[in-house]
């Protein structure tokens, strides 16, 4: 029985720990994988809305079977790409976000109740769009650009 246990328990710990093995595995310098390396849509998003900062870190992680890439600016701003390179999250800190880069509808929505307030960061999945505004409201859109819920 305590042999049973034993081998629950290293299965239970390789399954939990495998991922972040792998992501770390994979934390290399920029200048080791370059943004040339990123897919194309990525890099057309970071020459395009972010030319002006200088990358700090490139990386690819894999988690289970899901490959993304963080990109990490020396201002602290970051950007995550799913495997196609689309934007999973952007996160530009207290700065705003590129307003091409946030859908028009929450873009509008932001811009007339919240005048003068930026997104400093978005993040989208499956269920829809989760908004933070340089004022500390958390807007929660979904996938149809509804606004949801909000937090402060």
């Amino acid at each position: 029985m305590k042999k049973l246990n034993f081998l629950s328990m290293l299965l239970l710990s390789v399954a939990m720990f495998w991922p972040m093995a792998v992501s770390c595995a994979n934390n290399v310098p920029a200048d080791q994988e370059p943004i040339s390396k990123l897919p194309a849509a990525a890099q057309t998003v970071i020459k395009k809305y972010f030319s002006g900062k200088q990358v700090l870190l490139v990386k690819q992680e894999m988690e289970w079977v899901r490959r993304h890439y963080d990109v990490v600016f020396a201002d602290g701003s970051k950007i995550e790409f799913d495997s196609k390179g689309e934007w999973v999250e952007i996160d530009c800190m207290m700065s705003a976000v590129p307003e091409a880069l946030i859908p028009q509808p929450i873009l509008a929505f932001v811009k007339k109740t919240y005048p003068g307030i930026v997104i400093t960061q978005i993040d989208r999945d499956s269920r829809g769009y989760d908004v933070d505004l340089s004022n500390g409201l958390d807007l929660e859109f979904n996938r149809r650009y509804q606004l949801i819920d909000v937090d402060d």
